[in-house]
């Protein structure tokens, strides 16, 4: 909780303090920063948290204004006023979460697009401006209406920005320490692998536009009653750009980072205007320096000036509890390949392949490389979508499936290379695991989901001979690749799936830790009690572990018996042969 207070304490202080120490006209200027400040917070928090970059900020900042400005001139009574601004910033994060889902929809790493997508909305928005004289006022804006409440712009409206500004800065800290927040960075961090925990990723780029949206519509609000005019300019592409400035000096991954960024560019700017011809020129190289020399913007830089300053005593961990129960905890069923075929192209990958999985134990698929083996587990998780054939896992049909509906459907799944959150310490990745298939949308603004642990996972967790529960505070990217092989194990079966697909676990492991992971897949199908599909290439893990064996070549299915009979196969041995470690 001192992570929250404190900052929003020093930060309501300092602004407090302005009008006192350097009189009304300075807390009027750094009453309109703070407003940029506001909309930069809001760009900070979609880009530092999911990558994304809006390029048309403007565009909600500016639609907001113009309605406030239109509001105050219609309505005299205060609580309309407040009404109507309500709808307003409501309607437009509707329209937000609308645009990104559109966009984002049955894809992934589509940055680049949507930030092309909303410049040329922020550039639409400005020609309307200008041109639609008898909603906007044209080129001379909207003007001649007191500012909400009748406050004064140049007296205690400041102490209503201030309030605006700290309320917009604690809602972002104490995000900071909800589960949500694990979510919502898992899509910037390793995406595909949030959607095999079965988080709808457009979904929550959706939700993040539409939050950074409603941000920027109350800075636009109050921008409107702090200025008295509203001009083209507030929905232009040039106040876009100038709000990403601010967030990226000031730095987008930390909540007062845009603020800062706000107040010192604004400040610097207004001293160079008048007093160096060649101001701006020294804004762009001052900007180009913070890129190159600290991404994280001048609030990481203090970040690290702190921490060597004041060491935290580290962070308090809440005692673990049981785990809701898991959606992919269902009853035990069988896999059905009905004459599945995949093309990409000109490339046959799958030529009808058909089987029939036991409902329980462990089947292993083998195979030369480009068999299909994992373009197999791929069209089960819907990662890859099949040209025709139908999949199915009990009596559901999961074949062109979205890959966010695998966990749903009882499937969990452990890909080739190790996929994990590699920028998040090991306790987040197990948090980020535990949500899965679990977490209704008010759990993730519950910080008790933190302590949630399954029977899964507190086996693993609790194995002598892994060093998981000991790696908790190091990041996922800093482990080595047997460590991350397991963890990404863990990850995956802490939601207890019913069907289980690892592929190649025991790749890069040690003769000891390929033991380990195989009695760990052993443990989990005898507790589970439902069904492993693992691809492997060593053949003395297949014959130790497997119920049945398919085996794969060239996109159709060769055998599928159990281990002793595939090894007698002529055919099989005619084109595949196993190797051990």
């Amino acid at each position: 909780m001192a992570s929250v207070l404190l900052p929003v304490s020093l930060l309501l202080a300092a602004l407090l303090l302005i009008p006192e120490m350097f009189g009304d006209f300075m807390a009027y200027q750094i009453g309109l920063y703070l407003i940029y400040g506001i909309a930069a917070q809001g760009i900070g928090y979609l880009w530092g948290k999911t990558g994304i970059l809006p390029l048309g900020q403007a565009l909600f900042f500016g639609v907001a204004a113009y309605a406030t400005a239109s509001t105050l001139r219609n309505v005299d009574s205060l609580p309309a006023q407040l009404g109507l601004a309500a709808v307003a910033m409501v309607v437009i994060g509707l329209l937000a979460y609308g645009l990104a889902v559109l966009i984002f929809k049955g894809r992934s790493e589509s940055g680049p697009y949507f930030s092309l997508i909303t410049l040329a909305l922020v550039m639409i928005a400005e020609q309307v401006a200008n041109t639609a004289s008898g909603l906007t006022g044209g080129f001379n804006g909207l003007s001649g209406y007191s500012s909400l409440g009748g406050l004064d712009p140049y007296g205690n409206f400041y102490y209503l920005v201030v309030g605006a500004t700290v309320v917009v800065s604690a809602g972002l800290l104490v995000l900071n320490r909800l589960p949500v927040n694990l979510v919502v960075k898992g899509v910037a961090d390793n995406e595909p692998r949030l959607q095999l925990l079965g988080f709808a990723t457009h979904r929550i780029k959706g939700c993040a536009f539409a939050f950074s949206a409603v941000i920027a519509a109350l800075a636009g609000g109050l921008f409107a009653s702090h200025q008295g005019i509203v001009t083209p300019t507030a929905t232009g592409f040039g106040l876009s750009a100038e709000l990403v400035i601010l967030a990226a000096i000031g730095g987008r991954f930390h909540v007062l980072g845009p603020l800062i960024g706000a107040v010192l560019v604004g400040w610097a700017s207004a001293e160079l205007r008048d007093n160096f011809p060649y101001w701006e020129i020294v804004m762009a190289l001052g900007f180009i320096l913070v890129v190159l020399k600290a991404p994280g913007g001048l609030a990481e830089l203090g970040a690290a000036i702190m921490a060597r300053i004041w060491r935290s005593g580290g962070t308090s961990r809440i005692s673990p509890s049981v785990a809701p129960i898991s959606q992919a905890t269902q009853v035990p069923a069988p896999v059905i390949f009905d004459d599945v075929r995949l093309q990409i192209g000109v490339v046959r990958i799958l030529n009808g392949v058909s089987f029939e999985t036991p409902s329980k134990g462990i089947v292993s698929i083998i195979g030369p490389n480009g068999a299909g083996k994992t373009s197999a587990l791929n069209t089960i998780t819907g990662n890859l979508g099949v040209s025709s054939g139908q999949i199915s896992f009990g009596d559901k049909s999961v074949e062109n499936r979205a890959p966010h509906t695998a966990l749903g459907n009882g499937i969990g799944r452990k890909l080739q290379v190790p996929s994990v959150f590699f920028s998040m310490s090991v306790a987040e990745n197990l948090t980020l695991s535990m949500l899965a298939a679990r977490a209704r949308w008010r759990d993730l603004f519950r910080p008790s989901a933190f302590g949630w642990q399954s029977a899964a996972l507190a086996r693993v967790m609790g194995n002598a001979d892994l060093s998981l529960a000991r790696d908790l505070s190091k990041t996922a990217g800093s482990l080595p690749q047997g460590h991350r092989q397991f963890l990404e194990f863990a990850m995956t079966t802490a939601a207890e799936p019913a069907l289980l697909l690892l592929d190649e676990p025991c790749a890069g492991l040690s003769p000891d830790e390929t033991a380990l992971m195989t009695r760990l897949v052993q443990e989990y199908q005898d507790q589970s009690g439902g069904l492993v599909i693992v691809i492997e290439h060593d053949m003395s893990i297949v014959e130790a572990i497997s119920d049945k064996v398919l085996v794969l070549h060239q996109g159709q299915v060769l055998a599928f018996d159990s281990y002793e009979s595939v090894r007698a196969n002529r055919q099989v041995q005619a084109v595949y042969a196993g190797a051990s470690k």
